[in-house]
């Protein structure tokens, strides 16, 4: 386990049980046994922290989802895997949600509003593929009303699990929304959202600028030396008049596996694919 992540671990539990507000960076340190000095390596504010619990949270549930999904043979299989793993990895998240809804946390400004944000429409987009690669052209209009009614069914029920603290057989339940998705891409005819902006936020699209000034910082926080070289090349390439997708999306693959470069790996491969 790395400092950063013995950091993070540590805070949540003390979140869980103190609060975010009344947790301070000395208290984390205790619990973790290191240095003040040794926590501002990795963060430079406890804001900065929690911002850092928040993308990994968000995160996690994107790519934990996505690589299920994945690994499904056929349509339906996919589909099924989406309900189980959502379900699965919402669950180990609910404790940190829980807090957030809680307590007004500082951290929480408006760029991490609009990360979050695009954090949600990406998960909303992945969603809406794959019920078009389950359903086909017969859910072309309807796409927008299907992906907000199962979002919303994913929603009500781990809701109804929170609240009831009851374990709950997760196949069954996917069994379950596999056959009410299904009923709804088929048979339902009366389509209330029109256009993807009813239910898509206005997506910010970051100047090339702005990325190439979060590669800088992040290339301060990394000693690999694959990863160095894919971060300059990734530079060079998008300072090109033409960027090349393909040459983008090989490099972004090198640095997926780093957990600093989430959120500029997951914006660079939407932008670009």
């Amino acid at each position: 386990m790395t400092r950063k992540q013995l950091i993070m671990d540590s805070a949540l539990q003390l979140f869980a049980e103190k609060g975010i507000e009344a947790t301070s960076v000395q208290q984390i340190t205790d619990h973790c046994g290191i240095s003040k000095g040794a926590f501002y390596l990795s963060f430079k504010s406890k804001d900065e922290l929690i911002y850092a619990i928040i993308e990994h949270f968000m995160n996690n549930i994107i790519r934990e989802v996505d690589q299920a999904v994945s690994e499904g043979s056929t349509p339906s299989e996919k589909l099924h895997n989406y309900f189980v793993h959502t379900f699965k990895v919402m669950s180990q998240y609910t404790g940190f949600a829980e807090i957030l809804m809680k307590e007004k946390v500082s951290a929480i400004n408006e760029t991490l509003i609009e990360r979050i944000q695009f954090y949600v429409d990406l998960a909303k987009k992945s969603l809406e593929k794959l019920l078009f690669e389950v359903f086909g052209d017969q859910i072309e209009g309807k796409q927008y009303d299907l992906v907000l009614v199962v979002n919303g069914m994913v929603q009500a029920y781990l809701q109804n699990f929170f609240e009831s603290c009851k374990p709950f057989d997760v196949i069954k339940l996917a069994d379950s929304l596999v056959e009410k998705t299904t009923l709804l891409a088929t048979k339902s005819e009366v389509v209330f959202l029109q256009d993807s902006s009813q239910l898509y936020s206005r997506m910010k699209v970051y100047s090339i600028e702005h990325i190439i000034e979060e590669l800088d910082q992040l290339q301060q926080q990394t000693n690999d030396n694959l990863e160095l070289e894919s971060i300059q090349l990734l530079k060079e390439e998008l300072t090109m008049e033409n960027p090349r997708p393909a040459i983008i999306i090989g490099l972004v693959s090198n640095l997926e596996k780093n957990e600093n470069f989430n959120w500029v790996t997951l914006y660079l491969k939407n932008h670009f694919i």
